[in-house]
């Protein structure tokens, strides 16, 4: 059975427009051990994209959720699968 994290946070872009997206974060522990993540991103309640989604190297779910976040973050800051 899989297991999820799920959990919203704010990230305020640093170039382009410096919007504040909002995040929703679902992370889940896969059948196989791996991790995987969702996310998606908000700017004034509209849909601004998923980012791109890719398996994660963590091997539990602290480091996980950093990476994800981390990775998400970085998506939003390059505009990569994120609409400005």
């Amino acid at each position: 059975m899989n297991e999820s994290h799920v959990f919203e946070f704010n990230h305020r872009r640093t170039e382009g427009l410096r919007r504040t997206y909002k995040v929703m974060l679902n992370v889940t522990r896969l059948p196989s051990g791996t991790f995987a993540y969702k996310a998606w991103v908000h700017h004034e309640g509209i849909f601004k994209g998923n980012g791109l989604v890719f398996p994660l190297v963590s091997t539990n779910f602290d480091e996980a959720t950093l990476e994800a976040r981390g990775r998400i973050e970085a998506d939003i800051e390059q505009m990569t699968g994120v609409s400005e």
